[in-house]
């Protein structure tokens, strides 16, 4: 994924940060013993949220594991549980995918990497596949509605954010009751919303050099990769509204042992990195997040 939705690590207690980094840990080992260890590296903190989001209202039963890149550092990690499974499984769909596109959207040499990755990928994504067919054709559909989408050059924002948030939404299926499962569409939707938004003016700079798609190309008049002030306003507008309705989803849901962690990132967290791209913050540190290995 992207790495937007995460926790602002300075607002958090040291219980919740250790809290956090278990389940991340966590993702990792669920990750290694469904899918093998080359899986480990499509760990990232947006699904780390996920798991954390799905999982139920009952007490949390921990163990501590061993990093293997990290041998002196433990962590007490979830044991096994299907939001947690769920999550990994998501992830491999999610991470194939990914790895698709950007092999489609770089030039042939360019994009060997990810080719490769995503070969090294298939037998992993199809278990996957068939362990959440209900996903994984949603997300085949709504990518496949998306990419028509950027062929078309689509002038609007709403458009292709409302075929990634689908994406997302459809995470929420698995959930039991029908009442939560309704909350978590809702939010996981809006959420997924906001993720593409922020993407898109993330990559804007760069889209607008090697002249690949970015809606905020067409539906705004963007200088120098740059919005202006009021395009900008205009945009952050559309983001609040979307935060608003994550946050009235939120509140609907029960307590569970991680409501604090999750309300730091939607709280803090979401709105620290959306002012954090909109400033140009985020893009002049990506360097430094690639090179970090863990948390």
């Amino acid at each position: 994924m992207y790495g937007y939705v995460r926790p602002e690590k300075g607002e958090l207690k040291v219980r919740e940060y250790e809290t956090f980094r278990g389940v991340y840990c966590g993702l990792c080992h669920t990750l290694k013993k469904r899918y093998g260890p080359l899986l480990r590296f499509a760990v990232n903190y947006d699904l780390t949220f996920l798991a954390m989001l799905l999982a139920g209202p009952g007490p949390v039963t921990t163990c501590p594991k061993r990093c293997p890149y990290h041998p002196l550092r433990t962590a007490q990690c979830p044991e096994t549980s299907e939001a947690m499974d769920a999550a990994a499984d998501y992830t491999v769909i999610l991470s194939y995918w990914k790895l698709r596109d950007g092999a489609e959207d770089k030039p042939f040499a360019a994009g060997l990497g990810y080719r490769l990755l995503a070969w090294l990928m298939t037998g992993a994504y199809r278990k996957a596949v068939l362990l959440r067919p209900e996903f994984a054709s949603v997300t085949e559909t709504e990518l496949a509605a998306l990419g028509e989408l950027e062929r078309q050059s689509c002038p609007g924002v709403d458009p292709p954010a409302d075929r990634f948030a689908r994406i997302l939404a459809a995470a929420g299926e698995g959930a039991e009751g029908s009442d939560r499962r309704r909350v978590l569409r809702e939010l996981l939707y809006h959420l997924g919303r906001v993720v593409y938004i922020l993407d898109a003016a993330d990559d804007l700079p760069e889209d607008m050099k090697t002249g690949a798609y970015n809606p905020l190309r067409y539906r705004f008049s963007p200088e120098n990769g740059k919005l202006s002030p009021e395009d900008e306003k205009e945009l952050r507008l559309s983001l609040q509204h979307s935060h608003n309705s994550i946050s009235a989803a939120f509140a609907l849901l029960d307590d569970t042992p991680y409501t604090s962690i999750l309300t730091n990132i939607l709280y803090i967290g979401l709105p620290a990195v959306t002012q954090a791209v909109f400033s140009g913050e985020w893009r002049a540190s990506a360097r430094k997040r690639k090179e970090r290995s863990g948390l």
